[in-house]
């Protein structure tokens, strides 16, 4: 990574991706010293404060987006202390992990900010883990017998996959490897990422050659898929690679930035603008490459 982008993506007006960057990218530990005064800026930014109301909301879905943006960040449960136990544990109790589509991410958040080892954290990721289907991916959840009759054999959703792949890439950052890793891997490297298998030129979702981000259960860009294969190991030589990496660079700027290609209208957290040069995107791109 250019220097200056570095720079850019360390500014003290972003404290939640210069947060990010110093942990993933530069690799700094929790205790030195620049993590350690990064994090009290952005416990005391307005960007926290608006993650803490959601997770103080009786709904639902606003504490999966709080949850969302803390792990986003690199905060730990440790880091936001008292105000996050009780409320992490009250969504789990009330929903059973169960949020329609979005149960994998939700266990990804989880386990990015510490719960990996919590009883009803680790039985429950066990437990989704072990339905991997003989094709590599996750199967439809839905009870509409229109969309996935059970008597029928069906193929797996590749949205609700790749909401897996970024779950088992987390477990293997904290050093823990699923035994369904190989086999989700090949899911897409074989599609070369993106892609049909009855067609190669063909995506299977639309969303995944762009960069959307935040993450939504049902939508995940480029940038982060590719990033979750190179966890894992996927060599960058590959063929597979080499076509993430191709369209993940289509976003790319001249001035070695990427671009925002699509949001949620109201998203988990606020990310900057569609179709504008994006600090997330470009950490996530780079972290791809590293």
């Amino acid at each position: 990574m250019d220097q200056t982008i570095l720079a850019w993506l360390l500014e003290e007006e972003n404290p939640e991706v210069r947060l990010r960057t110093m942990k993933e990218y530069e690799r700094l530990t929790e205790n030195d010293e620049r993590i350690v005064a990064c994090k009290k800026l952005l416990l005391r930014s307005k960007i926290y404060e608006r993650g803490l109301k959601k997770l103080r909301k009786d709904k639902p879905w606003a504490k999966y987006d709080a949850i969302l943006g803390f792990a986003e960040w690199g905060l730990t449960r440790t880091d936001i202390g008292e105000d996050i136990d009780a409320e992490v544990f009250a969504l789990i109790e009330s929903t059973g992990f169960k949020m329609l589509c979005g149960e994998p991410l939700l266990l990804r958040n989880l386990v990015k900010l510490g719960y990996s080892q919590e009883e009803i954290v680790k039985n429950e990721i066990d437990a989704v883990l072990s339905l991997i289907k003989d094709d590599g991916g996750f199967g439809c959840i839905s009870s509409n017998k229109k969309i996935n009759d059970p008597r029928k054999p069906h193929k797996s959703c590749a949205r609700l996959t790749v909401e897996y792949l970024l779950l088992v890439a987390e477990l293997h950052l904290q050093g823990y490897k699923a035994a369904c890793e190989e086999a989700l891997k090949h899911y897409f490297t074989k599609r070369n990422i993106f892609y049909r298998t009855d067609d190669m030129q063909t995506p299977m979702v639309d969303v995944m050659l762009g960069t959307f981000y935040p993450p939504d259960p049902i939508k995940i860009g480029a940038h982060q898929i590719v990033y979750a294969l190179k966890v894992l190991g996927c060599a960058p030589e590959s063929e597979a690679m080499r076509a993430g990496y191709k369209v993940l660079d289509q976003h790319r700027l001249e001035n070695g930035r990427y671009v925002l290609t699509a949001s949620k209208s109201v998203p988990a957290f606020k990310v900057g603008n569609v179709g504008e040069e994006n600090k997330w995107v470009t950490l996530y791109a780079y972290l791809a490459h590293e």
